[in-house]
């Protein structure tokens, strides 16, 4: 019985190329972020039950093994995660001797801000600790915030918000760094990342990443006018010390589309992919690279992976929207970046819901 419920949750796709094979989130979840270390186990979070104060789950699976581990709930508190808005579920980092992190946004209430959580696993996985909360006396948290970690120990939780006493506006918003050197188990204060370049919008999430060279990358959107979005790309080769910005993706809007950015290591380079113009983009995060666009119109949130052979795949959700679910899409580019035919379309991504990707040797798995 076991087996047939697999076969009916992994569903190949067979189009002309590299086989990609789409996989419904175990339990329904929603919001699924992974991460593989370099022996190729998987680490998977989610989000599951009410949208508006869920908890963070996860499940595991081992290199070569076909069936994910029983799942665990990673937060300490019940019900202190909050999948509306689809951009402030779970982000998840593995450090030092396969250690797990994971930073998620909690509900706010009346005259109670929201929280900026954190836990760890320095048992690969086994138990997780207390939640903490890290967002000290900054305020105003609202889009997503993100997580990294580097096999020296650091661990670094990055988010969007306002200094104590600020002004209400974007333009008053910051991007804040804290570091820990210790795998997570203290934190430096909150620094202010973008005190050079301010603004940013407000219910975006960001996305940061460790190379594998040690620099710290993070994509942000953006708010230093009323009327431009763009996506910036801040960089930081002194372990964060010290930050630099520029833009890798303009969008005139005067609106907040609450996007999300990925990232994704491609060799000895680094891929990105965001949204502008209800469109998804992808480019290398070098000095000469310029950005593809892979889809049509109302596309958002996308994912990438990338396999053995340097292919790339990019997902992507199409339609959705506050309490709307919509379709998967996909595209594989070949290793030098340019789309191949393989691509397809799927309904069936749920209300608060988005995909990530896995590469499996030269096939990719999507979740959704």
């Amino acid at each position: 019985m076991k087996k047939s419920i697999l076969a009916l949750l992994l569903l190949p796709v067979f189009a002309r190329g590299t086989e990609v094979l789409l996989e419904r989130v175990p339990e329904g979840g929603v919001q699924p972020q992974i991460v593989a270390t370099r022996e190729g186990t998987l680490h998977l979070v989610y989000l599951k039950g009410a949208p508006q104060g869920g908890d963070v789950r996860y499940v595991s699976k081992k290199a070569g093994t076909s069936e994910w581990s029983t799942p665990r709930t990673i937060n300490s508190t019940p019900g202190s995660a909050v999948a509306m808005g689809t951009i402030r579920g779970a982000q998840i980092a593995v450090g030092k001797d396969d250690s797990v992190h994971v930073v998620w946004n909690g509900p706010g209430g009346k005259n109670q801000p929201s929280p900026l959580l954190y836990s760890r696993s320095l048992n690969r996985g086994a138990t997780f600790e207390k939640q903490r909360d890290l967002k000290s006396d900054t305020q105003g948290l609202d889009g997503g915030a993100s997580i990294a970690a580097s096999a020296k120990g650091e661990v670094f939780v990055v988010w969007h918000g306002a200094p104590a006493g600020a002004a209400p506006g974007e333009i008053n918003r910051r991007v804040f760094v804290l570091k820990s050197t210790d795998n997570g188990a203290n934190f430096s204060r909150p620094q202010i990342a973008n005190e050079d370049d301010p603004g940013v919008c407000a219910c975006c999430s960001l996305k940061t990443f460790v190379t594998p060279g040690g620099e710290l990358l993070t994509l942000y959107r953006a708010a230093r006018t009323m009327g431009q979005r763009d996506i910036t790309l801040m960089t930081s080769t002194d372990g964060g010390a010290s930050f630099q910005h520029r833009n890798v993706g303009p969008w005139a809007i005067n609106m907040c589309p609450m996007s999300s950015a990925s990232v994704v290591a491609a060799g000895a380079k680094t891929r990105a992919a965001w949204e502008a113009e209800g469109r998804i983009y992808t480019a290398l995060l070098d000095a000469t690279s310029g950005a593809l666009a892979v889809s049509e119109d109302k596309s958002r949130h996308p994912a990438l992976a990338v396999n053995a052979a340097g292919e790339t795949l990019v997902s992507w959700s199409i339609g959705t929207g506050w309490q709307k679910g919509g379709q998967l899409a996909w595209v594989v580019l070949d290793a030098a970046g340019k789309p191949t035919t393989n691509r397809g379309v799927k309904a069936g991504v749920p209300v608060w819901g988005f995909s990530t990707a896995y590469a499996e040797g030269n096939h990719f798995v999507i979740l959704y």
